[in-house]
C-alpha cells in the first residue's frame, strides 16, 4: 500500500497550483456572501421582528427546505443566521468540492492528463489522495475565514465559538461531499456522470433530511445534512455531529480509495448504457443534439426554481402578521395602503429569484464554450453544420430556458399560495406570471453579454460570473443594505419595474431587448471570425 502514495505531496503542490485562482474565488465568494448578510440581519431585525418571523417558519414546508428550527423562545439575530444561512451556504460548498474533486479525478482522466502523471513513478492512488488532500486544505481555508470573519462582525449573539463551529461546520459537510464525489469518479465513466451522480446523492440525502426532521428526529441523525445541522449554532453550539461527519468522510473516502485500487484507468464500475445503433431523427439535427446535451441540467434546475417558488409560497399564508412587524421587511419592500402585503412580498420574492434564475441560463449559454474547449465541437463542425448554426441553437435554448424558469417560479409561488392563503384570489396566475415574465430582458441582457464574451473573448468567459456577482450584490443586498441607486442601475435587474406598484415601461424594455440582440448578435460576428479554441 506504500507505494500507492508515492509523490503525493509533490500532486497536491502541483494541484494547489492550478487551482489558486479557481479555489481562491471560492473561498473569497463564499466567505463574503456569508459575512455580510450576518450585520444585515442585526441592524434591521429587532426582538419583536425576529420573533414574527419565527412564527413564519413555523410550517412543513419550510422546515422541509430550512431545517429545525432552534432557540425560537429566545430568537437571537444568530439564531435566525443560522436557520436562514447554514443549509444555503453548504448548498454552495457542495458545488465548490463536487467540481474540485471531479476535475481532478475523472476529468483528468478524460483528458488523458492521468495517463501522463501514471507514467511517472507517481503511486496508483496518488492522485486521488493528493485532491483529497487538497480539498482538506480548500475546506479548512474556508472554515477559518468565515468564521474569522464572522467573529470579526461583532454582530449580537454570534460570538466567536458560535462563527467557528459555523466555518468548521460548512467545511465539514464540504469534505463529506468531497468523499462522495470521489466515489462516483471511480464508478462513473464520465467526468459529467460523476457530477450527475453527486449532485442526485446530495439530493437525496436533502429529501431524507427533508422527511427527518419533519416526522423523525432518528432519520434526521442518520442523514450527514440532518447530523450537521444539529450542532444548534449560535444556540447550543454542539460540537459532537463534527467528528462524527468526519469519521464518516473517512469511511467514503476509504472506499473510493480501495475503488481507485482495483479500477482501470479510464474505466468505471458503472458501465456507460449502451446508446442506439442509430441517433434518432431529432437528434441528427444540432438542436436536438444541443437540447439533449442541456437536457437533465434543464430538467433540475425547472425543479428547483419551483421548488423555490414553492418553498416562498408556502409562508404567505401568516405574511400579514410578519411583515407588519418587521421594520425592515416593511423598508424594502415598500408597504402602502393601495397594494396587499401579499403582492409586496412578491415583489421581493421574484426579484431575488429571477437572479437565482440567471445561473441555469448563463450556464445553457457557456455551454458552448465548454464543448469547444473539449474538443468534441470540431466533430459537429466536421458534419454539414456551420459555426452560426450551432450557436444558435445554444442561443435559442437560453433564451427558452429564461422563459420556462420564469414561468416555473410563478407555478411554485402559486401551488403553494393558494393552499396556505385565506384569499387564494388575491394573487391569480396571471398576475404571477406578468410580475415574473416582466424580468426577461435583464435576463436576455445577460445572455447576450455570455455570447459576446464567447465570440469575442472566449478566455475571459468567466467575467460574465463576475459580472453576475456585482448584479446579485447590487440588487440583493443593496436591497437590504440600502446602497445607492447609481449602483443598482448599473445592472440590467435595476431597470425591471416592481409590479405592482410600477409600471410597466415598454420602452425601458424595449431598450434591454435590443441591448440583449446587439451583445448577441455581435458575439455572433466574431465567433465566426475567431479561431476555434482560441
Amino acid at each position: 500500500m506504500r507505494g500507492n502514495f508515492d509523490y503525493s505531496g509533490r500532486l497536491v503542490r502541483f494541484i494547489l497550483r492550478r487551482e489558486r485562482i479557481v479555489s481562491s474565488l471560492w473561498i473569497v465568494i463564499l466567505a463574503l456572501f456569508s459575512i455580510v448578510i450576518a450585520p444585515t440581519l442585526g441592524n434591521n431585525f429587532d426582538a419583536t421582528s425576529r420573533q414574527a418571523f419565527v412564527e413564519t417558519l413555523k410550517n412543513p414546508g419550510m422546515i422541509a427546505l430550512m431545517g429545525p428550527i432552534y432557540g425560537v423562545d429566545n430568537y437571537t439575530v444568530g439564531a435566525m443566521y443560522s436557520n436562514t444561512m447554514f443549509l444555503w451556504v453548504i448548498m454552495a460548498v457542495v458545488v465548490m468540492n463536487v467540481f474540485l474533486v471531479v476535475r481532478h479525478t475523472r476529468g483528468d482522466e478524460e483528458k488523458g492528463r492521468s495517463e501522463v502523471l501514471r507514467s511517472l513513478p507517481t503511486g496508483r492512488l496518488a492522485n486521488l489522495n493528493a485532491t483529497m488532500i487538497t480539498a482538506v486544505v480548500v475546506n479548512v481555508a474556508l472554515a477559518l475565514v468565515t468564521g474569522l470573519g464572522l467573529a470579526a462582525m461583532r454582530v449580537e449573539s454570534m460570538d466567536l465559538a458560535g462563527s467557528m463551529l459555523f466555518g468548521v461546520a460548512i467545511g465539514a459537510a464540504g469534505l463529506f461531499f468531497a468523499a462522495v464525489a470521489a466515489v462516483f469518479a471511480q464508478l462513473s465513466v464520465t467526468s459529467r456522470g460523476a457530477i450527475a451522480y453527486s449532485f442526485v446523492a446530495f439530493g437525496i440525502l436533502y429529501f431524507i433530511r427533508a422527511i427527518g426532521d419533519i416526522n423523525s428526529e432518528t432519520l434526521s441523525l442518520i442523514c450527514p445534512l440532518g447530523l450537521i445541522q444539529r450542532t444548534q449554532i449560535y444556540v447550543e453550539n454542539h460540537w459532537w455531529p463534527v467528528p462524527i461527519l468526519l469519521l464518516e468522510t473517512v469511511g467514503v473516502t476509504a472506499i473510493a480509495y480501495a475503488l481507485n485500487s482495483i479500477r482501470d484507468m479510464e474505466q468505471g464500475f458503472i458501465p456507460a448504457k449502451p446508446g442506439r445503433k442509430e441517433a434518432s431523427v431529432f437528434l441528427r439535427s444540432p438542436f436536438g443534439l444541443s437540447l439533449r446535451l442541456l437536457r437533465n441540467s434543464l430538467i433540475a434546475w425547472f425543479i428547483v426554481m419551483f421548488s423555490l417558488g414553492a418553498a416562498y409560497g408556502s409562508i404567505l399564508g401568516d405574511i400579514d402578521r410578519f411583515v407588519g412587524q418587521s421594520d425592515f421587511y416593511q423598508k424594502i419592500i415598500k408597504i402602502n395602503d393601495e397594494f396587499s402585503i401579499a403582492k409586496m412580498f412578491i415583489t421581493m420574492v421574484t426579484s431575488i429569484l429571477s437572479l437565482i434564475g440567471t445561473i441555469p441560463v448563463i450556464i445553457a449559454a457557456l455551454k458552448l464554450r465548454s464543448e469547444e474547449k473539449d474538443g468534441r465541437m470540431e466533430h459537429v463542425l466536421s458534419r454539414a453544420v456551420s459555426r452560426t448554426k450551432y450557436l444558435a441553437c445554444y442561443v435559442v435554448l437560453s433564451f427558452l430556458s429564461s422563459v420556462l424558469f420564469q414561468c416555473a417560479i410563478a407555478l411554485g409561488i402559486y401551488t403553494a399560495a393558494v393552499s396556505v392563503m385565506p384569499n387564494p384570489s388575491e394573487l391569480s396566475l396571471g398576475y404571477l406570471l406578468q410580475a415574473n415574465l416582466v424580468y426577461l430582458p435583464a435576463l436576455w441582457v445577460m445572455i447576450g453579454g455570455a455570447i459576446l464574451l464567447i465570440g469575442l473573448l472566449p478566455k475571459a468567459t468567466v467575467a460574465i460570473w463576475g459580472y453576475f456577482g456585482f448584479t446579485f450584490f447590487a440588487a440583493f443586498i443593496g436591497m437590504a443594505a440600502g446602497l445607492p441607486e447609481w449602483l443598482n442601475k448599473l445592472n440590467p435587474f435595476g431597470y425591471i419595474p416592481q409590479l405592482p406598484t410600477d409600471t410597466i415601461n415598454f420602452v425601458t424594455l424595449v431598450i434591454l431587448t435590443v441591448i440583449a440582440a446587439i451583445l448577441t448578435a455581435v458575439g455572433f460576428i466574431f465567433y465566426r471570425k475567431r479561431d476555434m479554441m482560441a
